[in-house]
């Protein structure tokens, strides 16, 4: 066993180091459970367990300084989560191996070496609005869910964790070159609940692990070989639609009868998967045949040469991203006719409001027909065939604005016309190149265009977009934005731009709750009616209220849990269930919702749910009125 405090190995048992007499065997602060020596968590619990040095403190001080300011004003909002529970997606990074090296190097020189790591690591967390909640050493803990959540943190999560993989493999380039050894970190991920305490004024706070969460995320990254991500079988039940991962195998985890299988994360798919609805369970769409048919009586009118748009709105879950997907696929079959129109789509990012032209950098991908991870040539290839199809001698007038905007490598006489543009010159020629590009495809058929989730909208290419719209109703195309209703969001301008100027060429489509005679269908549709209970399918209709993605996550977490089992060829109740809770992502997006109401709104939320489901609106204001007692 060694000494963490002067590296001696000592004989198998020994409590004390026989050189310096440091304790070898150290027991949880929380739980009392016997740790080896160096451990940072518990393996029972996941309570850290060393404390801050005043090294630690002082980096944890400055990174929680760097927090952006529009996501420390997040944080610093969040005076409603003393002792609240939370589900995270804990990530914890630590580099490889730090004894070997420490001993190549001198303190000052290792002091710097971890510093330079972490100024490295921190803007990734901060870039997907997670937090960092604790550093030992040279281990860094980060919570997605926590003190702000998001509908998509597990997403967040695995997106941060491949961006310091990426990070930490340019660092150790620099390692090496200043320091003559090898950098490498281990990453691990696990979901689970957290009790969160308040945040202080200098953003940071402290938890308390429930269910070894972050233990298993702990173990997770002990297990990650060097320079790659383990994740829990938990987390990856989030994210598989989205990323490629394969099986690591089980990971034996102390306090745990089985063990946890992992996955090692591969990258982002090319072919991205949904990441909302059951797998191996389909519907056809319910409830929304009117909505479709007048998206398609748009196409009509488009394809007989007119401009038109559509505004798609409804909350989350409601179904916008279904009924785009039947419309797309109805167009997608009506090809043979050569008035058939041209579909692209540009989508929004969660987190990509502070991303510069991050949607009109996924529609241009969308029309030159290449994905999102495509290597930086392809891409300029697809844009230099397409520029050259459609202007030939005057391509020059739109490819280089074009592929500056998608960050493409320029060369010749294309980089000497972007090189002397200020942003200001640079935006006005991306709008005419833009343009240009619309109505020359316009000219070669007629163009759907979708935006989707336009309340992620970044405020650069709602800009832009605002200077497009009035071109809408002047070309054969279709501009579909989907959305939902949040007027504070950037993305919201373009709505309203659109109402004001188009008139009666906008329609508007509101998403509702199904009725209950749609969600019944939904779920006959999805568990083969005749072989469910009608319990059992009572309790899903009360809980999903209408909300088609909540009467699929409803369904999958009762499979998951074994409380409706498959029986031949149908489906049964299997154990108890009217006790069942709100599925682990539901509630990431009403935590997600309940984050950005004001203070006194979240106090009202709190009061009313320890008074319980339904209650006249008296009693409310009575218990808030009256206060607690004395």
């Amino acid at each position: 066993m060694k000494c963490p405090q002067c590296l001696t190995e000592n004989p198998t048992g020994a409590h004390y180091c026989y050189q310096c007499g440091a304790a070898l065997v150290t027991h949880c602060a929380n739980c009392q459970t016997e740790l080896p020596a160096g451990a940072r968590f518990c393996m029972n619990c996941g309570q850290p367990v060393g404390v801050l040095t005043p090294t630690d403190d002082a980096r944890l001080t400055r990174l929680a300084a760097a927090t952006p300011v529009p996501l420390a004003q997040k944080v610093l909002s969040a005076t409603h989560l003393a002792g609240e529970r939370r589900t995270v997606t804990a990530l914890l990074v630590d580099v490889v191996d730090t004894v070997a090296p420490a001993q190549q190097l001198d303190n000052e020189d290792w002091t710097a070496l971890v510093n330079g790591a972490l100024d490295r690591f921190y803007p990734a967390i901060y870039r997907y609005e997670g937090s960092i909640a604790r550093l030992l050493g040279n281990a860094l803990l980060a919570f997605f869910g926590a003190p702000v959540a998001h509908e998509d943190d597990p997403i967040r999560a695995v997106r941060a964790a491949l961006d310091l993989l990426e990070i930490a493999r340019e660092y150790d380039s620099n390692v090496r070159k200043q320091y003559g050894i090898e950098f490498a970190v281990q990453i691990g991920l696990n979901t689970g609940p957290v009790i969160v305490g308040r945040v202080g004024s200098d953003l940071r706070y402290e938890y308390a692990p429930m269910g070894g969460t972050v233990n298993l995320a702990a173990r997770m990254q002990a297990a990650a070989p060097p320079m790659s991500i383990l994740i829990s079988d938990h987390t990856h039940s989030f994210v598989a639609p989205l990323f490629d991962t394969r099986s690591a195998g089980p990971v034996p985890v102390k306090g745990q009868a089985k063990p946890v299988q992992a996955y090692e994360v591969l990258g982002t798919k090319t072919d991205l998967g949904k990441a909302r609805g059951l797998v191996g369970l389909q519907s056809p769409m319910v409830g929304r045949e009117a909505e479709l048919a007048a998206l398609l009586h748009l196409c009509e009118a488009v394809q007989a040469g007119l401009g038109r748009a559509a505004l798609v709105v409804g909350e989350p879950g409601l179904g916008k991203t279904r009924l785009i997907a039947e419309w797309k696929a109805a167009v997608e079959a009506d090809r043979q006719h050569d008035t058939a129109p041209r579909w692209v789509e540009g989508r929004c990012l969660s987190y990509g409001q502070g991303l510069a032209y991050h949607l009109l950098i996924d529609l241009l991908r969308s029309i030159l027909g290449v994905p999102d991870m495509a290597e930086e040539p392809e891409t300029r290839a697809a844009l230099q065939a397409l520029t050259d199809e459609l202007f030939g001698e005057e391509a020059l007038e739109v490819y280089p604005y074009l592929g500056h905007l998608l960050l493409l490598k320029l060369e010749g006489e294309a980089l000497e016309q972007v090189r002397p543009l200020d942003p200001q010159a640079l935006q006005t020629q991306y709008l005419a190149a833009l343009r240009k590009l619309l109505q020359a495809l316009t000219r070669q058929q007629p163009l759907v265009v979708v935006l989707e989730d336009l309340h992620w909208a970044d405020p650069s290419s709602t800009e832009l977009l605002l200077r497009l719209l009035p071109m809408v109703s002047a070309v054969p195309m279709l501009l579909c934005m989907v959305t939902r209703a949040e007027r504070d969001a950037p993305g919201w301008k373009l709505v309203t731009a659109a109402r004001e100027s188009m008139g009666g060429s906008l329609t508007e489509i509101t998403l509702g709750a199904l009725s209950e005679n749609d969600s019944r269908q939904l779920v006959s549709n999805l568990l083969e009616i005749e072989a469910l209970q009608e319990e059992t399918r009572a309790l899903i209709l009360k809980k999903a209220e209408g909300n088609p993605f909540f009467v699929e996550e409803i369904i999958r977490m009762l499979i998951d849990r074994g409380a409706i089992l498959r029986r031949e060829g149908g489906w049964t109740a299997g154990v108890e269930i009217d006790s069942v809770e709100i599925p682990d992502n539901l509630e990431g997006l009403l935590m997600a919702r309940i984050d950005r109401l004001p203070d006194e709104a979240k106090h009202i939320l709190r009061v009313a749910a320890v008074i319980g489901r339904q209650f006249p609106l008296r009693v409310l204001e009575y218990v808030l009125e009256k206060g607690p007692e004395p």
